[in-house]
């Protein structure tokens, strides 16, 4: 969002604390609670063991935010509320996102004393490294689930304009490289009735995704392959590789890929790219910004750097590179 008025840069100034109130009223589940039920300022700080002023505040921002309404019979989500998230997404998926953005942020609150740090400004506070989503999952079976169901519901909208925009007619055996729960396969399958899917991630995720696979009723035509990118063995003979959304981009990966692939088989991405070395892609600035203050040489790669090395691999580039609405681009590579 750009800013375009005072107000709004005002608003941004302070935003912290807002932001904050808000993400509590997430997690805690109470915006959940008070759609099934609206309550009392006094029932909801016994609900959930808040100090009884302190409590009172937050509500009153909260419907200062235009969150909560707080009408005769207590407090009740808004329409806003309402409109932005119980109509979207689970409340599983909204508290894993709210928790996850808390953790990337969590070290950034004092980053006009630490900007100019040549290293991690975590490192600099004393403070943990952030830890890397993929080995949040790899240690933790709960954490993969939710964030397995979490991407399943958020990457519908993303596995369907996918769908649309490739054509796999001639395709049967693909594999969906870091694919997680197998969406963006499943929605390929249900296009294309010739076509199997395998789905290459780690262990805890793969668990997860055979369950997603059985709800779905699609276990017969997708698997799961457990695998690390650097070390793990992929399956072989594939007519098409897709990565999608998973920006892992590495030239030893790449000779893997060209291994995997039958001859004349298929590479595609659907990823996001920087426009040049110094500038994020302009759908991911604030996640890029987040990473540097941890590694302050994180960057996206761009298409022209990631081709050059998919061509250096063996492989050859076809069709030119296109842009989805959603500013993700579709690079596809033919061995």
């Amino acid at each position: 969002m750009k800013l375009k008025t005072k107000d709004d840069v005002y608003l941004l100034l302070y935003s912290a604390i807002p932001s904050a109130a808000l993400k509590a009223v997430i997690e805690t589940g109470l915006l959940w609670q008070l759609a099934k039920q609206p309550m009392g300022a006094e029932e909801i700080a016994q609900s959930l063991k808040i100090p009884k002023k302190r409590c009172c505040y937050w509500l009153q921002l909260l419907t200062t935010l235009g969150i909560l309404e707080n009408g005769v019979n207590g407090y009740s989500p808004s329409s806003l509320a309402c409109e932005t998230f119980m109509d979207t997404y689970s409340m599983e998926s909204w508290q894993h996102l709210a928790i996850d953005d808390r953790e990337r942020s969590s070290g950034i609150n004092d980053l006009p004393l630490y900007i100019c740090e040549p290293g991690s400004i975590w490192t600099a506070q004393g403070l943990s490294e952030p830890i890397n989503y993929v080995e949040k999952m790899r240690s933790s079976p709960d954490r993969a689930r939710e964030f397995t169901y979490m991407l399943f519901e958020v990457h519908q909208n993303l596995a369907d304009k996918v769908a649309d925009q490739l054509d796999l007619n001639d395709i049967n055996r693909m594999m969906d490289l870091g694919g997680g729960s197998g969406v963006v396969s499943m929605a390929l399958l249900r296009k294309y009735p010739q076509l199997t899917s395998t789905v290459v991630d780690i262990e805890n995720v793969c668990r997860v995704g055979r369950e997603i696979a059985q709800e779905q009723g699609l276990s017969d035509r997708i698997s799961y392959h457990v695998a690390d990118f650097a070390t793990g063995d992929f399956p072989t003979d594939l007519d098409l590789i897709l990565q999608c959304d998973v920006a892992v981009y590495d030239k030893d990966l790449f000779r893997k890929l060209y291994q995997s692939l039958k001859a004349s088989g298929r590479l595609i991405f659907v990823d996001h790219f920087s426009p040049s070395d110094d500038y994020a892609p302009n759908t991911r600035v604030a996640w890029t910004f987040v990473d540097s203050l941890q590694d302050p040489n994180f960057g996206y790669p761009t298409i022209d750097q990631v081709t050059s090395d998919l061509i250096h691999t063996g492989f050859y580039i076809s069709p030119e590179p296109k842009t989805m609405e959603n500013g993700l681009y579709i690079l596809q590579a033919n061995k």
